[in-house]
């Protein structure tokens, strides 16, 4: 606990204390950052909400092996990752735990990659060679994305082709024996741009029976005519086979953390997409864009340990057509964003057990949602936001073996009020309102005793949110952000152990603090540093008073990077998450989970075309794991890897 205090104190001495030297700051450097938290691009700081932006560089310049490890040091998200090799893996923003994952909505250049039950998402779908940079929106955001979105979304934007022509090799190999490779080639001729990417990756993991092994390729086709319509044709197929190697009691634990009880259980996945947009600019008469997407998914798993297995797919249709108009109201700039989404998901699930025989489990969902969001200019320096949806979902349940089927509709209205003060050279105040809903998924909706039929008590979950930030650049080579934020949350969905089944909490309560602060007192060094508190808090019922399960109340994250000369460049970060109660322990009745540390440096050097690395993660070797769930009253834990090294070579033509 004293190490998050100091860490604490010393973020609010370089924030608070400097305020002061704004009155006599040079001219900030501070670059303006386009994103897509109104879904239209924007500046950072007119933004009324805390949102941070993985660029490019920071990309090539981590010791991530997968698209998730970028994000697990971000202020305010937790990342927990069941297996250690990327695959299983819970995304959690703003402390929402063992339910992180369908409170979190994650896009792929603005395509919804969130399962309709609750598989969530697969970050190994996502290759890292593809990534241009990654946006993190905290907070809701259901009046822009309806479903999913109430504690944050996480936006991956894929590359563009920049170049005539360019081509690109890396090979990367490391511990536990990790290796990959992959390849792109683009080109941009004119007004016809193209790129396409392959790699393959293989590793037998850090425990017994958790080797993954999976292979993408995919492609992006883009046409701009004439500067007013724009057309882009996208597409990736990925395959995949992993080891489940699953919990380990106490006991055997502390005997060998490696070892496993499930050694055959396994499963294999096929996913593959294609998205077609179009952007058309009718000058005075704003923008319109859509987007329309198809995805397929298959995933077959087999639980040897338990004799069970099944065969899930998965087809899902969307289309989000939006309309953007600027224009002033008077002398005011005035923004609208007007609207729809809609997605089709049918997923079937075949399985097979000693048990109860075979079925066929059919879940259809349909959803549409009507969105609308205005960015008015009531001063120069002040901005209001105004915006609200309304989404319904349908849902239709079947099973084959009785022969019953159900079906549900549901509704649910989201809005939001902000304002974004802007003063100084690049710094902005804000404050905003808003309420937030999930739908249930699929597997908390539909209920199998006495009879298979969807669950009628279950509802869908609502929240109030309040939040109020500030991001100030102090002087030309330092700048910081504070964010608070208050939520209170009515029939929350949670899975209750004791009844074994999805029911509704009727009200919780998060409150919290984010501090971001980067410093650079020299072109060749920097240092940076983010801090979060939350207090997660069950109110009414039978656990009233009780945490969260799942929830760190403290997690904080420090770095520097050290340009060394000479195309070298050194980088290390610790990230530190405070301990946790076990999932499923809604009562508080056992001991908590505990916290952890883990420092990672890197070495690279770059030079034209040529790009090196040298990396180690969890260099001082702690043993900790960051996933622990109550197994029929009794702890069991997901151990996460000791120390492990990377090192790999790029060149681009």
């Amino acid at each position: 606990m004293k190490y998050f205090w100091m860490f604490f104190i010393i973020l609010c001495q370089f924030i608070f204390s400097s305020l002061h030297l704004s009155a006599q700051e040079k001219e900030v450097t501070l670059e303006t950052i386009v994103v897509t938290a109104t879904r239209d691009v924007q500046e950072i700081r007119r933004v009324p909400a805390n949102v941070t932006v993985l660029t490019r560089e920071q990309i090539e310049q981590s010791n991530a092996k997968t698209t998730i490890d970028l994000i697990r040091n971000e202020v305010g998200v937790m990342v927990k990752d069941w297996t250690g090799s990327g695959k299983t893996v819970t995304v959690d923003i703003r402390g929402f735990g063992e339910t992180g994952p369908l409170n979190t909505l994650v896009l792929v250049d603005g395509r919804r990659v969130n399962e309709i039950d609750l598989s969530g998402v697969d970050w190994t779908q996502i290759p890292l060679n593809q990534i241009e940079r990654i946006e993190i929106l905290r907070g809701p955001a259901s009046v822009l994305y309806g479903d999913n979105a109430a504690g944050g979304v996480i936006h991956i934007i894929t590359k563009k082709p920049e170049k005539p022509l360019s081509l690109k090799g890396e090979i990367v190999r490391g511990s536990y024996l990790y290796h990959k490779e992959s390849g792109s080639v683009s080109g941009k001729w004119g007004p016809f741009s193209a790129l396409v990417s392959g790699d393959y990756s293989s590793t037998e993991g850090y425990r017994e029976n958790g080797f993954l092994r999976y292979k993408d390729i995919g492609g992006k086709i883009l046409l701009d005519i004439s500067n007013l319509v724009e057309l882009s044709l996208s597409g990736n197929l990925h395959r995949d086979d992993y080891g489940m190697p699953g919990a380990l009691p106490q006991s055997l634990y502390k005997r060998d953390r490696r070892i496993t009880l499930s050694p055959e259980d396994k499963a294999d996945t096929d996913d593959g997409f294609l998205a077609l947009g179009t952007k058309v600019n009718l000058k005075e008469m704003g923008r319109i864009e859509t987007d329309l997407s198809y995805r397929h998914r298959e995933v077959g798993s087999l639980f040897r340990s338990f004799f069970y297995e099944d065969k899930k797919n998965l087809t899902t249709w969307g289309f989000t057509p939006k309309y953007i108009l600027e224009k002033r109201i008077g002398e005011h700039p005035n923004k609208l964003i007007l609207g729809v989404d809609y997605y089709h998901s049918d997923s079937k699930v075949d399985s097979e057990s000693s048990f109860f025989g075979t079925d066929r489990i059919e879940v259809k969902k349909k959803s549409i949602g009507l969105y609308l969001y205005d960015e008015f200019s009531v001063l120069e320096n002040l901005l209001l936001s105004l915006g609200g949806r309304w989404e319904w979902a349908t849902y239709e349940v079947s099973q084959a073996s009785s022969g019953a089927d159900d079906r549900k509709r549901e509704s649910e209205p989201a809005w939001h009020i902000g304002l974004t003060y802007l003063f100084g050279k690049g710094s902005s105040l804000f404050l905003n309102i808003k309420r937030s809903f999930r739908f249930p998924v699929s597997d908390e909706l539909i209920q199998y005793f006495p009879t298979f039929q969807i669950n009628s008590s279950i509802r869908p979950q609502a929240g109030y949110h309040y939040e109020t930030g500030i991001r100030h650049p102090f002087n030309e080579w330092m700048e910081g952000n504070v964010t608070l934020f208050w939520m209170d949350l009515r029939n929350e969905l949670f899975y209750n152990p004791m009844t074994f089944s999805n029911e509704n909490y009727p009200k919780t309560r998060r409150q919290g603090v984010e501090m971001g602060l980067r410093i650079k007192p020299f072109p060749w060094l920097n240092f940076y540093g983010n801090y979060c508190y939350l207090r997660p808090i069950l109110r009414e019922g039978a656990f009233s008073g009780n945490e969260i399960p799942g929830v760190s109340r403290h997690k904080g994250s420090i770095g520097a990077e050290i340009h060394l000369g000479h195309g070298f460049l050194f980088n290390s970060r610790t990230t530190i998450a405070g301990s946790q109660r076990f999932i499923s322990d809604w009562g508080n009745q056992f001991e908590r989970l505990d916290g952890y540390y883990s420092l990672d440096a890197n070495l690279s050097f770059n030079h034209k075309g040529l790009k090196a690395f040298i990396g180690v993660n969890n260099l001082t070797n702690r043993k900790y794991v960051e996933y622990g769930v109550l197994y029929g009253g009794f702890p069991y834990y997901y151990p996460s890897p000791e120390r492990n090294f990377i090192a790999g070579v790029s060149y681009t033509f």
